[in-house]
């Protein structure tokens, strides 16, 4: 299995942002495989932001206030925890009443609700996801350096 994850190119940048700090600067993710940590980032500070490379076309989000751990987690189903996507339903079907779908969790082998007639994405998979899925966490990734 591949654990890489292609270099993002380089988000445009804000012509009319004359701040310092706007270029967009390459981050180094926390491990080889590592989906979650932005590799791009511009601002600092209470205003850094990281890059969705997810979204199409790209978005920034904000770091400090979790816009971007939501975003990621959420809308993208990526987890702060393992930085991968989270483990899809073993099986899905429709509700008896048939409006909304649920996936069966190879976790807590319950029936969770995946969308509803109002509710279209996967948002409240990947809610239950991030609270009953166990992952482990990587460790950071070190080069051994010998001498």
């Amino acid at each position: 299995m591949n654990d890489t994850v292609p270099e993002t190119p380089e988000p445009p940048v804000d012509p009319s942002d004359t701040r310092l700090d706007a270029k967009p600067r390459n981050q180094k993710l926390k491990y080889p495989g590592d989906m979650y940590t932005p590799q791009w980032v511009r601002y600092s500070g209470h205003i850094k932001e990281g890059y969705c490379d997810n979204c199409k076309p790209g978005k920034w989000l904000q770091l400090k206030n979790s816009a971007y751990w939501y975003h990621k987690q959420f809308f993208h189903g990526i987890s702060s925890v393992s930085g991968k996507m989270f483990v899809p339903p073993v099986e899905t079907r429709k509700s008896d009443a048939g409006d909304c779908t649920e996936g069966l969790c190879h976790q807590c082998r319950q029936w969770v609700t995946i969308s509803t007639t109002k509710k279209k994405n996967s948002f409240l998979w990947f809610r239950h996801a991030h609270k009953c899925h166990v992952y482990i966490k990587p460790k950071s990734y070190v080069h051994n350096k010998r001498r």
